[in-house]
């Protein structure tokens, strides 16, 4: 990914915690369907990253490499963030999604021209993240204990 395709990345998480969140917050579902979308966004931004910074270190320019995982730290913190609010039994809510937008370490900014255009298509993606998640953790712990 490069750092063109880490902003659309980013514009993407900007547009569904500004525009379409906000405006889906009666609807609970979706609402947690949008918050994994953008957690999974999010994590692919921070691997990306991580992916970068070991290119970095592989060309011994260590400094640029750690001056690049710090940048992006926070990252994985709003990722975490924005699955567990995904997750939880309690409802999403205005406040949570301030929170979420502070953990951000970029500013953001909806953009000008969507590129969303219906969010209804995110529906079960929640769902879909999850058993994703399952099936990984007991691939890794088959790989354990053989």
């Amino acid at each position: 990914m490069t750092v063109s395709e880490r902003r659309k990345q980013l514009r993407i998480v900007a547009e569904i915690l500004q525009v379409h969140l906000p405006a889906f917050l009666e609807d609970q579902e979706l609402a947690r369907d949008l918050l994994s979308v953008a957690g999974v966004t999010l994590r692919g931004v921070y691997e990306d990253v991580l992916r970068s910074a070991d290119a970095w270190d592989r060309k011994h320019y260590h400094l640029r490499a750690d001056s690049l995982r710090e940048e992006w730290t926070w990252a994985l913190a709003a990722a975490n963030t924005a699955e567990g609010l995904a997750y939880r039994l309690e409802p999403v809510t205005a406040e949570n999604l301030e929170r979420l937008c502070r953990l951000i370490g970029v500013p953001l900014a909806a953009p000008a021209q969507r590129v969303i255009r219906n969010p209804e298509a995110f529906r079960g993606a929640a769902a879909a993240n999850r058993e994703r998640q399952r099936r990984e953790r007991s691939r890794a712990s088959r790989r354990l204990r053989v």
